[in-house]
C-alpha cells in the first residue's frame, strides 16, 4: 500500500479497531505535518493579548500611570483577531485528524469533531454576541471546558496509540494528565452528594495541583519532540534562539522578584492560572516556564513546518493558562493540544513526503 492509502477492510468495517502502525505509519498523514491556516497568526495574537491585557496593563495601573490608548485598544482587537483565526484553525486542524480515516476508531473521530464543534460555537457566541452574555462562570463556558478537557484527553490517547517514540508518549500522557486532574476536580466540585463530603475539598486540591504539575512539565517535554534536533545551520539558529529566550525569561523573573508579593501573585494567576505555589515557592515556576518559554521560541523560528506548529502549540499552551474558565482561553488550549500533537505526529514524516 503506498503513502496516504486507506487501509480497504478498515473503510469497510469502521468500528473494528484499526491497527497499530509502525514507527513509519504516520507518514499516512501527512497533511498533520502542516501547519493549519491562521495557526501562526491566532497564536501571535494570543500572545500579544496576553503580554497586554495581563502583564503591562496591570503593571502600569499598579504604579498609578495612566494607561497608553494604544494598550487598552490593542489587547481587546488582538483577542478578537485571535478568535478569529482560531475558529479557523480549530475548525480545519480538526477536520485533518478527522479525515484520517486509518488513524484512529471512527467513534472517537465523531468525538473529535463534535467536541471542537463545541468549543468553537462557544467562542463564536462569546466573540460575537455583546459583552456580558455569556460570563466567565456561566453555564455555557462550564460546558466548553467540559469539552475541553474531554477534546484533549481524546486527542492525547489518539497521538499515543500512534505515535512510537518515548517522548512523544510521555508529552501527550501530560497533556491529557493536565486535562485529566482538572476536568476530574469540576466533576467532583458539581457532583452531589460527594461534593459535601469533608474530603473532598482536600481532594479537588489534591487534583489541581496534580494537573498544574502536568501543565508545566508538559512544555519540557515537548521540546525533545518539537525542537529542530538536526546537526544543520537551521536547528543550530533555532536552539540559540531558543537559549536566548531561556536567559531573558530568567532575567524577567529576577526582576519580577522586586514586585510587591500581592501583584506578582496576582500577574501569575492572571497570566498562567497557577495558584498552587504563589505563596509557598513562587519563583519556583521560574524554571519551568523559562524552558517552556525556550522551547516555544526555538520551534517557532525553525524553517521547517512540522515544528513551527509546535511552537505555536507550546506558545498557545502558555497563554491559555492552567484550567481556563473563559472561551478565549478554552480556545486557546484547545488549539494548544492540537498543534502540540499534529506537531509529535508530524515529526515522523519526511520533508519529501509533506505535500
Amino acid at each position: 500500500m503506498s503513502v496516504g492509502d486507506v487501509d480497504s477492510t478498515y473503510e469497510s468495517e469502521p468500528d473494528e479497531p484499526p491497527r497499530s502502525p509502525s514507527p513509519t505509519s504516520v507518514a499516512r498523514w501527512p497533511r498533520l505535518s502542516r501547519v493549519p491556516p491562521l495557526a501562526l497568526l491566532a497564536a501571535g495574537a494570543s500572545l500579544c493579548h496576553v503580554v497586554l491585557f495581563r502583564l503591562l496593563l496591570p503593571l502600569l495601573a499598579s504604579q498609578g500611570l495612566t494607561l497608553p490608548t494604544v494598550l487598552q485598544l490593542g489587547a481587546p482587537y488582538a483577542l478578537n483577531l485571535a478568535a478569529c483565526a482560531g475558529m479557523i484553525s480549530l475548525t480545519t486542524g480538526t477536520l485533518d485528524f478527522v479525515l484520517a480515516r486509518d488513524l484512529t476508531y471512527l467513534s472517537r473521530r465523531i468525538m473529535l469533531a463534535v467536541l471542537a464543534g463545541m468549543i468553537v460555537c462557544t467562542l463564536a457566541l462569546a466573540t460575537f454576541l455583546p459583552n456580558g452574555y455569556i460570563g466567565p462562570q456561566s453555564q455555557v463556558v462550564l460546558l466548553a471546558a467540559g469539552a475541553l478537557h474531554t477534546y484533549v484527553v481524546q486527542l492525547a490517547l489518539t497521538t499515543m496509540r500512534a505515535e512510537s517514540s518515548l517522548a512523544g508518549r510521555t508529552t501527550v500522557a501530560l497533556v491529557g494528565a493536565a486535562s485529566i486532574f482538572p476536568l476530574s476536580s469540576l466533576i467532583v466540585r458539581h457532583a452531589e452528594p460527594i461534593s459535601r463530603w469533608s474530603f473532598a475539598h482536600q481532594g479537588i486540591a489534591s487534583l489541581h495541583a496534580l494537573g498544574e504539575l502536568a501543565y508545566l512539565i508538559a512544555p519540557i517535554a515537548a521540546a525533545f519532540v518539537v525542537l529542530p534536533w538536526s546537526d544543520d545551520e537551521s536547528g543550530r539558529a533555532a536552539r540559540r534562539a531558543g537559549a536566548v529566550a531561556v536567559c531573558l525569561m530568567a532575567v524577567l523573573f529576577g526582576a519580577a522578584a522586586r514586585i510587591p508579593n500581592a501583584l506578582y501573585g496576582h500577574m501569575m494567576y492572571s497570566t498562567l492560572r497557577l495558584e498552587w505555589a504563589l505563596e509557598r515557592a513562587s519563583l519556583g515556576y521560574a524554571i519551568p516556564i523559562s524552558l517552556a518559554v525556550g522551547a516555544a521560541t526555538a520551534a517557532v523560528v525553525s524553517h521547517d513546518p512540522r515544528h513551527r506548529q509546535g511552537g505555536a502549540g507550546l506558545w498557545l499552551w502558555l497563554a491559555g493558562g492552567y484550567n481556563p474558565l473563559t472561551p478565549a482561553r478554552v480556545f486557546m488550549s484547545a488549539l494548544a493540544a492540537m498543534l502540540v500533537c499534529r506537531a509529535i505526529l508530524g515529526v515522523g514524516v519526511e520533508p519529501s513526503k509533506k505535500s
